[in-house]
């Protein structure tokens, strides 16, 4: 009989609803907890979504020797703490995006784990979508030739608060760390780590990033522009271009299921590999196959990935005066 995976959420907020939600669609996998600090909180999402306890602190739920996985979804300042005390009570963690707000933060959060040899991965949901995996082939294949240039966006219009998620920097906000690391992740996960960043970023009254836009430079040439932004809808879409054609990835690209090859004026190819409404369970799917294995990081998403994601954001975040500040757990 196949294992049961029983996962635990920290921090029942909307993204956590969208994981809850793929649990369900995903084969030997039950949601066994959720905890928040407000009881009634977590005890009416643990009722939306079937799981049998609640708490109302994240230390009793690391304490739980039933737990095999603990989902973060907390504010990214909150990561760190988060993550360290699962980790510390050996909980296989998938961390959601971005891994923290700082470059040391991560290497901390990696360090614990490879030490403590406890699973950790960066929920970075699109790096297991089908038609990320089916770029992935193009280029290995030579479809379009040696790669030059990427381009990726993500941006919509959210009206300034002052006091909301997206604009507060004691809660991680901005658009950078918010929506910003999904084209990064894309051009990292395409042209690797670059040789010189150049970046310019609008800040709001907060001090937290409305509009970033940042340059990446490859020693062979490659160039890769990737744009996030709060404050304007963007067209959500990627192309990577190389020296025979260029990858075209639908809106929104980073949850697409659609991608065309062009060829000078021609479209040569048109991939279509829906995966659904969610998006979500295949990143569950990971976690399981590598605990399966007994394995403590994902080949797919390993953890030196997330220190060059995490090391690109701080240079980026540093040349434009964006500061953020650790909170402890709560």
């Amino acid at each position: 009989m196949s294992k049961i995976y029983k996962w635990a959420i920290i921090g029942p907020g909307r993204i956590a609803q969208k994981f809850a939600a793929a649990l369900s669609l995903v084969p030997n996998a039950t949601l066994h907890a959720v905890a928040s600090r407000d009881i009634n909180r977590a005890r009416q999402f643990a009722s939306d979504y079937h799981a049998p306890v609640s708490y109302d602190n994240y230390e009793a739920l690391a304490e739980d020797d039933e737990i095999d996985a603990v989902y973060i979804a907390t504010p990214h300042t909150f990561h760190h703490a988060h993550v360290l005390l699962c980790l510390q009570k050996n909980k296989a963690v998938l961390c959601e995006k971005p891994m923290s707000v700082n470059y040391d933060s991560t290497v901390e959060m990696v360090t614990v784990a490879r030490q403590n040899k406890v699973f950790l991965m960066e929920a970075m949901w699109s790096r297991f979508l089908p038609i990320i995996e089916k770029t992935l082939q193009l280029i290995s294949e030579g479809e379009i030739g040696a790669l030059k240039y990427l381009r990726a966006d993500f941006g919509f219009v959210a009206p300034f608060d002052k006091d909301s998620r997206l604009y507060d920097l004691k809660l991680g906000g901005g658009s950078l760390l918010d929506i910003g690391v999904y084209p990064l992740f894309l051009a990292l996960l395409i042209m690797g780590k670059p040789a010189e960043i150049k970046s310019f970023s609008h800040l709001a009254k907060t001090g937290a990033d409305e509009t970033t836009n940042a340059i990446l430079f490859y020693r062979n040439g490659m160039m890769a522009s990737v744009l996030s932004s709060i404050g304007a809808q963007t067209p959500l879409t990627a192309e990577i271009t190389g020296t025979e054609g260029t990858i075209i990835l639908d809106r929104p690209w980073y949850k697409g299921s659609v991608l065309h090859v062009r060829k000078k004026d021609t479209i040569t190819q048109t991939i279509s590999l829906p995966y659904g409404d969610n998006g979500f369970e295949f990143q569950i799917k990971e976690v399981q196959e590598c605990l399966s294995k007994q394995l403590t990081e994902s080949v797919l998403m390993p953890l030196d990935f997330s220190l060059l994601m995490s090391k690109v954001v701080d240079e980026i975040c540093k040349a434009n005066h964006i500061a953020y500040k650790l909170q402890e757990t709560r």
